[in-house]
């Protein structure tokens, strides 16, 4: 009965404290959402309570271990409580998704600020379309781990673009308005925004969001390692089995996990191209018009000045190429 008593007087104790911080915070991860409603909320912690006083509640599990302890206690609760709160938080798990028979990733970049453009580590290579270099904070999104392959593009839109055939490959040939198409068709499938990331998440996740070392390419000042381009395509030899697109995610990746953000295809990004000021920005998401979006990351076809970290070119929405594809983010 003690128990009973001090198991009711902590669950009223929390109740109070999240009822008079705030009623619910929308959920910039999964973790702690058990009741998959897409917010944290005193209705979380009141699941997550009353499932460790009988475990008979049905909750999502993966989601309400919050300390990856392989269990779930009172640790739990504090944690939650004290994202609630505000006093701590975590960053998001990678989530899965599927496609009939594909399955795709995306992968958590925690919200920050960094400087955006040609910074030091760029040295001489540095463009002025890449200055001046500016400050930006990012709140938490996700980003693709690879490009989006053929495969993907052919379950979504049943039918494939692509000049370089290959499942594993990324998808190519396709303008920014077909990208349009597709993210359009496969939110209908899975009932999810997904959308093409802004030019600023795209560069903070190249250069490995709140874990960059300051490289120069997406992971590593060794592009051969991260990148194909056409120092190790052999694109000159036409014929080869090595010229053109490469599958996916066999390169090494950067500090988040992310395959091929330098090299292997150029990337769309959703922003209108416009030229930058020194101003600090938030969530930038570029002009509100134009004639030419931005695409990011070199290509198979390009030397490794297009797959810098900084590096940016624009085009119209309606061009198409066997050296652009495109990434997703959410």
């Amino acid at each position: 009965m003690k128990n009973n008593h001090q198991s009711l007087l902590l669950r009223l104790s929390l109740m109070l404290m999240l009822a008079m911080a705030a009623n619910s915070m929308t959920a910039t991860n999964m973790r702690g959402d058990v009741d998959d409603d897409g917010t944290l909320s005193i209705a979380d912690v009141t699941i997550l309570i009353d499932y460790m006083l009988d475990h008979s509640t049905i909750l999502n599990a993966i989601n309400a271990d919050l300390d990856r302890d392989g269990s779930i206690n009172i640790a739990d609760v504090t944690i939650l409580v004290d994202c609630i709160l505000g006093a701590v938080t975590f960053p998001p798990d990678e989530e899965e998704f599927n496609v009939g028979d594909v399955t795709f990733t995306m992968m958590p970049v925690e919200g920050g600020t960094f400087m955006m453009g040609a910074t030091d580590e760029q040295g001489s290579d540095g463009s002025e379309r890449e200055r001046p270099v500016h400050q930006v904070t990012l709140d938490t999104y996700f980003i693709g781990q690879t490009e989006v392959t053929q495969a993907l593009w052919i379950a979504v839109m049943g039918s494939n673009p692509s000049h370089f055939a290959g499942s594993s490959n990324p998808v190519e040939n396709v303008s920014w308005e077909d990208c349009q198409e597709f993210i359009a068709a496969l939110n209908q499938l899975t009932g999810r925004n997904f959308r093409l990331p802004t030019e600023a998440e795209w560069e903070f996740a190249a250069r490995g969001g709140n874990e960059s070392q300051g490289y120069k390419y997406a992971g590593s000042d060794n592009i051969s390692s991260v990148a194909w381009y056409s120092g190790n395509d052999s694109w000159q030899i036409r014929g080869t089995g090595a010229y053109g697109t490469h599958p996916v995610a066999t390169r090494m990746p950067n500090e988040l996990m992310l395959f091929d953000m330098s090299g292997n295809v150029h990337e769309w990004c959703q922003d209108w191209y416009g030229g930058y000021t020194s101003d600090s920005q938030m969530n930038p998401t570029g002009p509100a018009s134009g004639s030419n979006r931005v695409y990011r990351g070199g290509s198979w076809y390009f030397d490794e000045w297009f797959c810098r970290v900084s590096f940016r070119n624009a085009v119209t929405p309606t061009y198409r190429s066997y050296g652009i594809g495109l990434r997703l983010a959410l």
